[in-house]
């Protein structure tokens, strides 16, 4: 067998972490999760490290003592297992797992890891997990499917989890998030299956590799349809997503577009500054999150401090409703936050005609019942 190619694979996969890796590190912004998706990245990087020098003893392009073998091997065994956990708590942490807010269930999920070390270490003696036989080369033991089965099931628990949650998520972006997440474990197991048949191609680091660079990229990808201050869906999203909608051709009547902004903003900003007036801008998004949260309408950012929200809906009433929701959800959070100047929004909604026909006229309609709406406030405010 030609190991060289393989030391060459772990390589190209060893460098494609690095420059990752990099990447990640240069934007650490000390979240939790980030902290986890960097020590996944690292312990993969000792597994192909450590699978590099496996190809270099079995190739015999070095010679080294059966020890350096059987620590060659003991290292990729505890580095991949790590690796499972390792993405297991990046993922439920992304997820918002509540369960990892329990000490002892943290520890618990510790075990498998333990497992797999103790493994190890009675694999010196008897051949647990795999051996290294007297012409230096690696051979499995009777138990080495523990390993893959340990790995697999924190894969696997995650990938359900995520699945369920992309399912069930009402924000859209969120939904994308944990789709994308669920991906993590198709690369690896659907390529590590080959290496099950053949041991000796490294199918499965260019598995992982190929489920880092993906998640990696979409994640990125992701991020540049999020406005990063109020965390909604931005712009580009939003007209991209109604675009979509609008080529659907939705039944007339039925999908509604809600235009809104922030009565007196420039006030807010003149008066209390910028911090505050950002500040002003989340408690609204923060708002209308809640006031959608068990539905799927699309939240949008349109630019300042204009919001967008696209619905299917029934009929006006039900318009009326998410109008009233979000007025509820926006004094509650008032109350809660303490916010001593009006802070308020003024909405206007259109449902969809085919006479609109363009994106511009649909989003033209909303804008103009907004302009009637803030018209009517102030006119109210003046007699007031």
């Amino acid at each position: 067998m030609d190991y060289a190619w393989i030391i060459q694979i772990n390589f190209l996969n060893l460098t494609i972490l690095g420059i990752i890796l990099y990447s990640v590190c240069k934007n650490y912004d000390r979240q939790i999760r980030q902290r986890y998706f960097i020590k996944a990245l690292i312990t993969a990087m000792l597994s192909f490290c450590a699978d590099i020098n496996w190809g270099i003893i079995e190739g015999k392009i070095i010679s080294e003592p059966r020890l350096a073998n059987f620590l060659t091997n003991s290292l990729y065994l505890i580095s991949t297992i790590i690796l499972s956990y390792y993405w297991f708590c990046y993922v439920e942490y992304a997820l918002g797992a509540a369960f990892m807010n329990n000490k002892l269930v943290r520890k618990l999920i510790k075990i498998p890891v333990f497992i797999i070390i103790i493994g190890v270490i009675i694999s010196y003696f008897n051949g647990f997990l795999f051996y290294i036989d007297e012409n230096n080369i690696y051979r499995r033991g009777n138990f080495i499917i523990l390993h893959t089965t340990l790995c697999h099931t924190y894969s696997i628990f995650t990938t359900i989890h995520a699945v369920i949650r992309s399912i069930k998520c009402k924000v859209y972006v969120k939904a994308i998030e944990y789709r994308i997440l669920a991906m993590f474990l198709f690369f690896p197991f659907g390529i590590g299956i080959i290496q099950i048949l053949l041991p000796y191609i490294p199918t499965v680091s260019s598995g992982i590799t190929l489920s880092f660079l993906y998640i990696y990229i979409d994640l990125q990808n992701l991020l540049i349809s999020v406005d990063t201050l109020s965390g909604l869906n931005n712009r580009t999203q939003l007209l991209r997503y109604l675009g979509a909608r609008l080529k659907a051709n939705p039944q007339e009547g039925k999908l509604y577009i809600f235009m809104l902004d922030v009565n007196k903003f420039k006030k807010i900003n003149d008066t209390y500054g910028h911090i505050e007036g950002d500040n002003a801008l989340i408690q609204c998004s923060n708002a209308l999150k809640r006031a959608n949260k068990d539905n799927n309408n699309f939240i949008g950012r349109y630019g300042g401090d204009e919001f967008i929200i696209i619905a299917d809906l029934q009929s006006d009433f039900d318009a009326d409703l998410i109008c009233e929701k979000i007025r509820n959800e926006l004094a509650k959070i008032c109350k809660e936050e303490k916010i001593t100047y009006d802070l308020s929004l003024s909405i206007g909604y259109a449902s969809y005609k085919k006479e609109m026909r363009t994106m511009q006229n649909f989003i033209a309609a909303a804008d103009e019942k907004l302009y009637e709406a803030k018209k009517a406030r102030d006119l109210m405010a003046k007699h007031a």
